[in-house]
């Protein structure tokens, strides 16, 4: 009668398990001797012919005088837990207090189709009755079986008034059955128009989600097309391609292109450090530039970030001793 432990996250403290159901308390209850269980093992327990003790300790009990743990229901309520309907493909996690509320609208609480009496998710139901052939047979029969009334209906006035002079009476009852068949013509369209309804939703959905897909593939066209980004340029080997590098990582500054590959950038920016960073040429400044766009930016990890701020240091601490070279120099003469 307990919450499984299988369905917490994490594993379960041993002092919130219940003695009878071997799982999780629920509405944990204390008893005059101490020990605690779920409310409804415990009435399930004491319930039974000759029974009035403890399961644990075998006192003897009085099931009125068995005391809500408060403060253990609200710690086992914050828990989080896996949905109901986690084989159906449901992933989320839930706090168990919430449980209830959330399988009220889970996209995967299976319903039963009213055509075929299937079990399908709550998220399909709608594509699952544009497809149904029970329900689509259903409406089917119904307006054959509408159209073989009015005809039977006509026959049997035909019938009952030939040869009357009653011609008003036939007329009134022409009209009442009239205002019948447009009432069951008036309840079938509301029927067909809920099955529209639910198919332009499934429609609408799978159109949001293509859109959405068309967006992306978009951006990642321009991002593709904008960035100049060449797989096949030697970044890091020559001077020119520092400063391209260095606009490369500056244009995508907080959002990395997935196409492009950082531990390869990462590895260009070292040649360029190594090899221009006390070059004595204007290169010096173009690798300072790409060290600090660099760093500023998400595209690589902590080891490569803190490489890259070692980096930096060392350029400031060589132009520091540069300026102070310079100046002795100018002292001296």
């Amino acid at each position: 009668m307990g919450y499984g432990t299988a369905r917490f996250v994490g594993p379960v403290d041993p002092n919130l398990i219940c003695g009878i159901c071997s799982s999780v308390l629920e509405d944990a209850v204390l008893t005059t001797c101490g020990h605690s269980f779920c409310s409804p093992c415990l009435e399930t327990w004491l319930s039974r012919p000759s029974t009035d003790t403890c399961p644990e300790c075998r006192s003897v009990v009085n099931p009125n005088e068995a005391k809500p743990i408060h403060s253990l229901r609200n710690l086992i309520n914050g828990f989080q837990v896996e949905c109901d309907n986690t084989e159906r493909g449901c992933k989320v996690l839930v706090k168990l207090e919430r449980l209830q509320s959330h399988l009220e609208v889970c996209p995967y609480f299976p319903v039963i189709c009213a055509g075929c009496g299937d079990t399908v998710n709550r998220f399909e139901l709608a594509g699952h009755q544009i497809q149904c052939r029970a329900i689509a047979a259903s409406v089917e029969d119904e307006h054959q079986q509408q159209d073989e009334d009015e005809d039977l209906f006509w026959l049997r006035r035909r019938r009952t008034f030939r040869g009357s002079d009653s011609m008003a009476d036939a007329d009134m009852a022409e009209l009442v059955y009239r205002i019948n068949c447009l009432e069951m013509h008036v309840n079938t369209f509301r029927r067909e128009l809920h099955v529209t309804d639910a198919r332009n939703q499934f429609l609408d959905r799978e159109y949001q989600k293509a859109k959405k897909d068309l967006a992306e593939k978009q951006q990642e066209v321009q991002e593709l097309q904008f960035s100049e980004f060449d797989p096949k340029y030697d970044y890091g080997h020559t001077p020119q391609s520092i400063a391209r590098l260095s606009l490369l990582v500056a244009r995508f500054l907080l959002k990395k292109p997935s196409y492009v590959d950082s531990n390869r950038i990462f590895l260009a920016i070292k040649k360029c450090y190594e090899q221009y960073f006390r070059s004595g040429t204007e290169f010096e400044h173009d690798v300072h530039m790409l060290l600090a766009t660099s760093y500023a930016s998400n595209w690589f990890n902590p080891s490569q970030r803190l490489s890259i701020n070692c980096w930096l240091h060392c350029i400031a601490r060589y132009r520091e001793e540069t300026r102070c070279v310079g100046s002795l120099h100018r002292v001296g003469s």
